[in-house]
């Protein structure tokens, strides 16, 4: 365990002995661009009104969270943590992100703040659920303050992914297209013009 690991326990267990404080935050997940089968996209995992309800000497110091999603949709890829956040993950275990940052957060009265980038690969097109879940009992799992009562990191978002048709569906269409584009194009002249026909020698 590190020196800044230390001082975030100890943080933590001071703010396990605050009062309790009525929050507002409030997470969201929200998709960087569209979902494809066979691409990849990204989740920003945002804060909105971070510290609604909390003092204004008050930081956020950490974050974690246990990832959620259906592994015959999606291959999960990575997890990048915005910038000035160190990553925690590695230390997490298994199927655990987050990421603290010393000194915290100040709490400057900001609308929203962004906490990190989930990167995904879509497996298959279709309606899929990813979810972001706090479990009780694990210190590092939600929101944890300066002095406020840590608050549970819980958001769920329903993404449609888009599939794409088969390369060879894809030509075949192609294909048909043109010839029946060529064929219309090669009767057309015979139906423009019937003096020509008229005029042509009879063998």
């Amino acid at each position: 365990m590190n020196f800044k690991t230390l001082i975030t326990a100890a943080a933590l267990a001071a703010g396990a002995l605050a009062l309790p404080s009525a929050q507002a935050a409030t997470v969201t997940l929200t998709p960087a661009g569209p979902a494809q089968a066979g691409g990849g996209f990204d989740l920003l995992i945002g804060l909105s009104d971070p510290f609604g309800g909390l003092s204004a000497d008050d930081e956020l110091l950490s974050f974690g969270f246990r990832l959620s999603y259906d592994n015959t949709q999606l291959s999960f890829s990575s997890f990048t943590p915005a910038a000035g956040w160190d990553n925690d993950s590695p230390w997490l275990g298994a199927g655990s992100f987050g990421a603290s940052i010393f000194p915290g957060v100040a709490n400057a009265g900001q609308g929203s703040l962004l906490l990190g980038t989930l990167h995904f690969d879509a497996l298959q097109g279709g309606l899929t659920t990813i979810s972001l879940v706090t479990d009780a009992g694990n210190l590092n799992h939600g929101l944890n303050y300066l002095w406020s009562n840590p608050q549970a990191l819980n958001a769920s978002l329903q993404l449609a992914v888009s599939a794409v048709p088969e390369p060879a569906s894809a030509w075949l269409a192609v294909l048909g297209l043109g010839a029946l584009g060529l064929a219309a194009r090669r009767r057309r002249p015979a139906q423009d013009d019937p003096q020509r026909e008229a005029q042509r020698p009879a063998c």
